[in-house]
Formats: C-alpha cells, sequence, structure tokens
C-alpha cells in the first residue's frame, strides 16, 4: 500500500521523506504502527503504537488508528520539547531579593 493510499484511508500525512512502518506486534491479533523518517543510512524510529485488530472494523481501520495515535504522540512530544526550549530563559538560580 502506498503512502498517499494510506493518508486517503485517513492516515495523518507526514513530512517528506517520513513513512509508516506495519510489522507483526509480539502479541497475538496486535500489529505496530512505526513512524520512521530517513538518514544518511537507512531511517531511524520516531514513533510508535500497538493496535489489536480485533478492537477494528477490518485490517485497514486497525492499521490507520495506528497511524493516527502513532502521529498523535509524536506531534505532543513535539509540542512539550517546544515548552521545554521555551523554558531555557529560566535557567538558573533565582535569587529570592530579586536578583539572578
Amino acid at each position: 500500500m502506498s503512502m498517499a493510499q494510506l493518508v486517503a484511508a485517513g492516515a495523518p500525512e507526514l513530512p517528506e521523506g517520513w513513512f509508516y512502518r506495519v510489522e507483526s506486534a509480539m502479541w497475538r491479533g496486535a500489529i505496530r504502527v512505526i513512524i520512521r523518517r530517513p538518514k544518511l543510512i537507512g531511517s531511524k524510529e520516531v514513533e510508535r503504537s500497538v493496535i489489536f485488530v480485533h478492537e477494528h472494523a477490518d485490517e485497514l481501520a486497525a492499521v490507520v488508528s495506528g497511524c493516527r495515535h502513532a502521529h498523535r504522540r509524536w506531534q505532543e512530544r513535539e509540542e512539550s520539547r517546544v515548552l521545554a526550549d521555551r523554558a531555557r530563559e529560566y535557567y538558573g538560580d533565582h535569587d529570592p531579593k530579586g536578583g539572578r
């Protein structure tokens, strides 16, 4: 299945060059959906989710759900990283008398 077909089925679109990898999980009846980004050689895992297929209408719905879940987790982690970067301006000791 192509990325375009997966997105047409409802999976979130990924940045250029990134892709979803779908594989079996270690639990019977479960699949693992992994978001990967390209590296100079190969690719690196960005986020993952594990989905039980029987909880969905069909296999495609399960895969799309896994894509959405992994994408949501990736977005939340990125937002958290941005907030942590903004907090850098507060790093250091804070003097009780008002100085730094």
